[in-house]
């Protein structure tokens, strides 16, 4: 699956390229005609991946349903995680990383929206949750770009939602 915008792409990682990112980074850049940053994947990425790779192999359905890489170009900007399939409420979370070189620019904006509007237009999700730290202002900038409301603060974090 991909999702193409202005100026950015998201691409679902797929079994196979889930198996590269674990093992071979630069065999899926290569694959993918992308420019493999210094530290990509990063620390988030692959904690989620082997669980996404996992979901995976039990239903290929849940294709979507976890990391998706975000290009500008040829290049990597980051990426944005589906982090499960969709609870009994319909309700699922995301997260999302950018790269250093590509932050304040509005890929995380851009990139949360094209995102949300996909996981909002499926059948089984009615609501979209994110959270960031309250003092991460791009981030809190980010997500109200993209149309996220606060929805509640837990120590130190806000919780945004779309719906």
């Amino acid at each position: 699956m991909i999702i193409t915008g202005q100026e950015l792409t998201l691409r679902a990682v797929t079994k196979k390229d889930a198996e590269l990112l674990l093992e071979q980074p630069e065999k899926y850049a290569e694959q993918h005609g992308l420019t493999l940053p210094e530290r990509w994947p990063h620390v988030h990425l692959n904690i989620h991946l082997p669980f996404y790779h996992e979901l995976l192999q039990r239903d290929i359905r849940n294709q979507g349903y976890g990391p998706w890489v975000i290009t500008i170009d040829t290049s990597i900007a980051g990426d944005i995680t589906v982090q499960s399939i969709p609870n009994d409420k319909g309700e699922i979370w995301i997260g999302y990383y950018i790269e250093p070189g590509e932050r304040n620019k509005g890929v995380a904006s851009k990139a949360i929206k094209y995102l949300s509007n996909w996981a909002i237009s499926q059948s089984d999700i009615t609501r979209i949750y994110a959270e960031c730290d309250h003092s991460n202002v791009s981030s809190v900038k980010a997500l109200q770009n993209a149309g996220y409301l606060l929805h509640h603060r837990f120590k130190g974090l806000d919780v945004y939602s779309y719906s």
